[in-house]
């Protein structure tokens, strides 16, 4: 490398090689005389980087081989191998080598092969404020899961240490919010506007649906997307800025979730000469897990939200985020097990909150000379009443827009569907046949 010409340097810690390299006592000794270079990389550089390891595992697992011990069903890497590739390739090996038998079979592959497409791995994605924007600050509320409420954990006996419930180790251990606070510009909840100028009452897309352009709204097409996958895939654009807001709960969200519905939308519910009321329904999940462990997913039934910003993207009065809670059951975990069939296992559960919202109204980022965008501000008054003083000169009720998103995303819901105290009322006078439907879940969400 010549040092004129590229400053960057690279680093590495023993840390994560330990395994490894207990591995080679019992070898020959290996003399080691090499540096350790500090290099700081660019997300481009991230990407050759990750695929040029990767490529370099395949071919320490397929070409050279990799052998397992006679009677043992663990493998153990040659010392060839080790003095070739080192304790850090044969590391990220071993990650990936769920069943640890010394090959990557094509379902341990996959996981690799979404990192080698996205390379989300050690991106962050950055949202700068300006000197001259507006900014808010965001705080995560956030309770975790009741584990009781899980059938998995009732039907061991609330055990849990049990091998059946290891893989919630990671929900166990996630009782608070990532970032509890965070700074954001006004500008870039834009996101949530319609690009498209939406009549009111109409919604629109936040994230794209998987759907034929000559489609209408009603009749979209979801993708079913793989659950055997670790890290987020890239996102662009206004995207990251919803991906920097869930992230706030947990480093991995992913913003469309991998079955249906899919993706995110929008809905205009009132708007005057200077404000717009923006009613929200985000259908997103998380994963909890990182190799070698199998993948755990996280999927809130929904996010319901309500923004109120200026027109001009200045102020922002008003902005909540949160899961419902006035259900039973308002949250879906599915994680793949590690049998030779990669089944998947599924348990419905409650969590009490799960929330963003804005600690206090928009504020210049600098003011009489003091630089306020990194200071986060507590919240420090009545939530609701910063709206009190809005007059709307066009407006529908909230439940218009919920209904009508709901119907983008849930078809089925044009058909109406009552609570069995009422039902039977309602079919005697419009002589109609009653068709009872019985759910662990509900129907209309993702808690199913």
């Amino acid at each position: 490398m010549d040092s004129q010409s590229d400053q960057s340097e690279v680093s590495a810690t023993a840390d994560d090689t330990n395994q490894v390299a207990n591995e080679a006592e019992g070898h020959d000794a290996i003399e080691d005389n090499s540096q350790n270079i500090i290099i700081e990389l660019t997300p481009f550089q991230w990407r050759v980087l990750v695929t040029s390891t990767s490529l370099l595992v395949l071919t320490v697992a397929v070409g050279i081989g990799i052998w397992v011990e006679s009677g043992s069903s663990h493998w153990r890497s040659d010392p060839e191998d080790f003095r070739k590739f080192g304790a850090e390739v044969l590391t990220f090996f071993r990650q990936h080598d769920v069943n640890d038998d010394g090959a990557l079979d094509l379902t341990e592959f996959e996981p690799l092969a979404h990192v080698l497409i996205d390379v989300n791995v050690s991106i962050t994605y950055d949202l700068p404020v300006d000197p001259d924007d507006s900014v808010v600050t965001v705080g995560a509320h956030f309770q975790p899961i009741d584990l009781d409420s899980m059938q998995s954990v009732a039907n061991k006996n609330y055990d849990l240490a049990n091998p059946d419930l290891l893989p919630l180790t990671a929900l166990r251990l996630w009782t608070k919010p990532a970032v509890e606070l965070k700074n954001f510009a006004t500008k870039y909840f834009s996101l949530f506007l319609s690009k498209s100028n939406a009549a009111i009452g109409v919604p629109y897309h936040i994230t794209p649906f998987s759907f034929q352009p000559e489609d209408e709204m009603y009749d979209m097409k979801y993708t079913m997307l793989s659950s055997n996958r670790y890290h987020p895939p890239r996102v662009t654009g206004d995207l990251i800025v919803l991906h920097n807001l869930l992230a706030m709960f947990h480093s991995s969200p992913f913003i469309n979730s991998r079955f249906a519905p899919q993706g995110s939308l929008a809905c205009l519910r009132a708007f005057n000469d200077e404000w717009l009321d923006i009613s929200i329904r985000i259908h997103a999940e998380f994963q909890l897990q990182r190799p070698p462990r199998q993948p755990f997913w996280f999927t809130p039934a929904q996010f319901k939200g309500r923004l109120v910003i200026s027109k001009d993207l200045s102020e922002i009065k008003y902005f909540r985020l949160y899961v419902p809670s006035n259900r039973r059951l308002n949250v879906d975990m599915e994680w793949l097990k590690n049998d030779p069939d990669h089944t998947m296992d599924v348990d419905i559960g409650y969590m009490k909150q799960m929330e963003l919202r804005l600690t206090a109204a928009s504020r210049p980022a600098t003011y009489e000379g003091y630089d306020l965008r990194t200071s986060l501000k507590p919240e420090t008054e009545p939530y609701d009443a910063r709206l009190q003083d809005i007059k709307w000169t066009n407006e529908v009720q909230v439940d218009v827009c919920e209904r009508a998103m709901e119907l983008v995303f849930y078809p089925f819901k044009s058909v109406p569907y009552l609570n069995y105290t009422e039902v039977h009322q309602i079919a005697s006078e419009q002589k109609k046949l009653v068709h009872l439907i019985a759910l662990w879940g509900a129907l209309d969400d993702q808690s199913c």
